[in-house]
């Protein structure tokens, strides 16, 4: 009797031992530190980002566990380093729903900027084809520029209305105007006339000069210096020299690395250069009489722009009836949400 208590003790230490050995395995197949077995049966998965709040990251991603998009705190900008050629540019166009007949009806113009002209622009046969290019690259990046003018405005506005309510301005206040003031050739003791000058330009007038000046993107100066308003600069070696100019002359068309820089610099010429005096007046009498100040009327006061004077002036003016580029004039950014910045940066 004594031997089959005995031998019924030990089965139940050998059960004891036999789960044991069970729950050990089970535990080093599943649990925080997987087995060479287990990996096998699971799908190779890329290093885990770590989640808020999990416990381990490691066992994120044997779980599948999808890990959260956080929103950056500022605007963020998506750079593509491809070469930009029509039919990328074309591609990504597609993926953000870039609309221009839409656009031209009213629908936001999403923030999608075009650092540089498409290097196979010149190989487009149709010239429809081409125009709807040049206007979809330059119209956001126009309103972007327009936009930042407009921030400038609203902020002068503030400071002009507390200057009249007696207050003084803060060291950072008089800083920012003084800056303000030397940017556009302006005095910072007058801010009514430095408001002229801080002011927006029409966009149908910027997308005919850019036109007229760049051919519809496809001149040298647009293709290899991001120019397409013909600026000119006496410095040697500060921008590209035009095959045809004439002998003794020393002028250079100014380069610059992107299109938006080109724009910025237009914008700030006609809002600082004494020859566009005209322009700013004429543009503060028609924002104060209408609301809104017209490219195709401002356009007359531009004889100074370029060495064809009144021609030149026809010219803009036709671009924009033939081209219907007044129903742009209204138009604006989305708002911001995501902006992309197309780079053509080769790999």
């Amino acid at each position: 009797m004594r031997q089959i208590t005995s031998a019924l003790k030990s089965s139940k230490v050998a059960t004891l031992l036999a789960l044991s050995l069970v729950v050990v395995y089970a535990a080093t197949e599943f649990g925080d530190h997987p087995s060479q077995m287990a990996y096998a049966s699971l799908p190779v998965k890329p290093a885990p980002v770590a989640v808020p709040g999990a416990a381990d990251s490691y066992k994120t991603a044997l779980l599948n566990i999808p890990t959260p998009q956080l929103r950056p705190a500022d605007l963020p900008a998506v750079e593509q380093p491809f070469q930009i050629t029509v039919v990328s540019l074309t591609n990504s166009w597609n993926n953000v729903a870039f609309n221009l007949p839409q656009i031209r009806s009213g629908q936001d113009v999403p923030r999608y900027f075009v650092q540089n002209m498409p290097t196979d622009i010149l190989d487009i046969e149709n010239v429809q084809d081409r125009k709807n290019l040049f206007l979809s690259v330059a119209l956001p990046l126009i309103l972007k520029v327009n936009e930042n003018i407009e921030k400038q405005r609203k902020k002068l506005q503030e400071l002009m209305a507390s200057s009249q309510n007696g207050t003084s301005l803060t060291i950072k206040q008089a800083t920012w105007l003084n800056w303000l003031a030397k940017h556009y050739s302006g005095n910072a003791n007058d801010m009514p006339g430095l408001l002229l000058r801080v002011d927006t330009v029409p966009v149908s007038l910027a997308l005919a000069q850019g036109i007229e000046e760049s051919g519809w993107g496809t001149s040298r100066f647009a293709r290899e210096g991001n120019a397409l308003f013909g600026q000119r600069v006496w410095s040697p070696g500060e921008g590209l020299v035009p095959h045809e100019r004439a002998e003794g002359e020393q002028y250079e068309v100014k380069a610059f690395d992107e299109l938006l820089q080109s724009i910025e610099n237009y914008a700030t010429n006609l809002n600082s250069f004494s020859a566009y005096e005209e322009f700013r007046l004429e543009r503060a009498r028609q924002r104060s009489e209408y609301g809104i100040a017209s490219g195709y009327e401002l356009s007359r006061t531009l004889t100074s722009y370029s060495e064809r004077a009144d021609d030149y002036i026809e010219a803009l003016q036709s671009l924009m009836r033939v081209n219907n580029l007044g129903q742009f004039e209204d138009s604006k950014l989305a708002p911001e949400r995501f902006a992309q910045i197309v780079n053509s940066s080769s790999n």
